[in-house]
This record gives C-alpha cells, sequence and structure tokens, in this order.
C-alpha cells in the first residue's frame, strides 16, 4: 500500500501540470477535486454539491519568475490584478456500483483592473477595469467503476463528459466598450470540449485512511472563429484522514497543463508572443466536517508549490473553496 501511494505522488509531481484559466489576465490557480462522489465507492443515490472559490490574480509571471509591469509599453500594462469568484452547483447521481453521473453548474464573478502605458514618470497614461458576473460552462459527465478488490474496497473507473458551449462571454472593458477584448476573462470561453478521464480510490475497511487518483483530458472539438481555448490536462490526488466520526483532514495534489490559446483573439506579450497557458503544481490542505447526518461542510486552501506561464501572466499565490455536500 505505501509504494502504490508513493508512486502516485511521484508520478503526479513529475507532470508538473496545472491549469492557466485566464491568459495574460489572472490566472486562477488548479481546480480543486470536491466531487466526493468520485473519491470511493459510493451507495445509489442523489448527492449535491455547493461551493465557493476566490482568487486574486496579483503577481506577474513570466516563465517561472516573477516580473514587473513594462511601463513603456503603448498597451496594457498588468500591473494591478483580478479577482476570480466562483459559486459552483453540482448534482450527483449514482445509479448503481457502476453507474454514475455529475452535472455542474458554475456561477462566475470577475473583475479586472489595469493601467494603460506608457507611464510618465509615475503616472499611467490611462486607466481601464473589467466586470463579469453570469453563468459559466456546464459540464456533464458520466462515469462508469468497477471493483478491483473488494476486501478493501479498492476501485478504478473511467470518466466520459462533455464541456457545453454556455456561459456569457460579451462582457466589455467598462471604458471602451470594445470587443473581443479580456475574452479569456469572459464566463464562457465560446468552446465545446469533449472530457475523458480515469480514476481510482482505496479505502480499507477499519482504516481511516482513504485514498484518490484520476486524471482527465479536456479538448475543445468546437470553438468561435476568432478564439479556441487551449486543451488541457488536469491530474489530481490526495487523502482523506479521520480525525474523529465527524471531522476529517484532506490533502490534495492538484496539478493540469493547458495548451496556448490561439486564433486572433488569443492573448499576446508586446513582442508577439504566446501570453496563455502554461503549467502549475499546487498542494491543497483542508478539513471536513459532518455537522448532521449525511451533510458535511468543508474549506480547502490551495498553493502552488510551482508555476511556469508562457508569455507574461498575472498569477494567483493561493485559492480559498468552502462548500457544503448532502447526500439524499
Amino acid at each position: 500500500m505505501k509504494n502504490i501511494i508513493i508512486s502516485i505522488v511521484i508520478g503526479l509531481s513529475g507532470m508538473l501540470f496545472c491549469a492557466v484559466t485566464q491568459a495574460s489576465c489572472g490566472s486562477t490557480v488548479c481546480a480543486i477535486n470536491t466531487n466526493w462522489d468520485e473519491h470511493g465507492a459510493s451507495r445509489p443515490g442523489w448527492s449535491a454539491d455547493m461551493s465557493y472559490t476566490y482568487s486574486h490574480a496579483d503577481v506577474l509571471r513570466s516563465g517561472s519568475r516573477r516580473i514587473d509591469a513594462d511601463t513603456t509599453s503603448s498597451g496594457e500594462v498588468e500591473n494591478l490584478g483580478t479577482y476570480n469568484r466562483a459559486i459552483t452547483a453540482t448534482l450527483n447521481y449514482t445509479r448503481d456500483s457502476h453507474w454514475g453521473a455529475m452535472l455542474s453548474l458554475p456561477y462566475i464573478i470577475r473583475d479586472h483592473d489595469h493601467n494603460l502605458g506608457s507611464y510618465v514618470g509615475s503616472t499611467p497614461a490611462g486607466y481601464e477595469s473589467f466586470h463579469a458576473d453570469a453563468l459559466g460552462d456546464i459540464k456533464l459527465v458520466g462515469r462508469f467503476h468497477w471493483d478491483q478488490d473488494e476486501s478493501d474496497n479498492t476501485g478504478a473507473g473511467v470518466k466520459f463528459g462533455v464541456k457545453l458551449n454556455t456561459g456569457k462571454k460579451d462582457f466589455t472593458i467598462k471604458q471602451s466598450g470594445l470587443l473581443p477584448e479580456e475574452v479569456a476573462l469572459q464566463p464562457g470561453n465560446g468552446s465545446t470540449d469533449l472530457i475523458l478521464g480515469l480514476m481510482w480510490h482505496r479505502s480499507t475497511p477499519g482504516s481511516d485512511w482513504n485514498w484518490f487518483a484520476q486524471g482527465t483530458v479536456q479538448a475543445s472539438v468546437r470553438a468561435d472563429d476568432e478564439y479556441r481555448p487551449g486543451n488541457q490536462v488536469n491530474i489530481d490526488g490526495g487523502t482523506r484522514y479521520a480525525l474523529s466520526h465527524h471531522a476529517s483532514a484532506l490533502l490534495q495534489l492538484n496539478a493540469q497543463w493547458k495548451h496556448v490559446d490561439s486564433r486572433d483573439a488569443a492573448s499576446l506579450t508586446e513582442a508577439g508572443d504566446d501570453s496563455s497557458g502554461g503549467r502549475i503544481i499546487s498542494l491543497t490542505p483542508g478539513i471536513s466536517y459532518e455537522f448532521m447526518s449525511n451533510s458535511q461542510v468543508y474549506c480547502l486552501v490551495q498553493v502552488p508549490v510551482y508555476q511556469y506561464m508562457n508569455g507574461e501572466q498575472l498569477t494567483a499565490t493561493s485559492s480559498v473553496s468552502a462548500g457544503i455536500n448532502h447526500r439524499f
């Protein structure tokens, strides 16, 4: 058992993958896996989850280095930041010991501010701000699970689904009202994606430890003529340790890789280099508490331990996710 877990952790760490979802104007950190029905063998029925995630992207980075904003540029000066907030409702249905499905509905609230160059001394030439709040892109993902060892509740499975083009994508810069500016900050990215993945879990009876790991690929199969978001790979691994009958400590390793965005509206640096996509790996500790039968609250704090950004991008140094989960 110990050798299996060490191998999983080493394998995840070696990938150094992570999502970069806001191009040059501000990246969120990796998505946190709060789909508890995928973390172990689930009994048939419904469960619902509501979570809130917050991050502030205010560190400009090129490659793995922090950099200072270019105040001599004639374009945007990314020296302020992006506030990212997401309220996500997730509905899970487990049909039997093999089949299940998940529906995820995110509501995105995002504020971005930047100055305009070139500076005259310490004074910027101008200022622009962007605000968006609307339904994001809905995900519908099915899963098929099979037992590997019933004696210690070890199982594996496959995931398959779609991200729909449902999010609003016509918010404008307040000062100019122009489109497609800040296209990567819109609640919807204009693409329809296919999702495929593998998952594994283990929860030995009588043990205080539960383990899970999963990997997914998300690829765009239809996108707008002006903008196509980069494909991405997601890797999650984690454990839950029972502190008491009601409380558990949580720890996740969340990682993704995202290819550069493409087409005319994709973000570029002043020199014309791609300024989207990259890789990050993050460590995510947390805690959950069952406050009543079949209901739990949880909170997780995510801290990137490695970040590599293509071009120049604003990045977040942490994110917080809190939520409530109930099984019917």
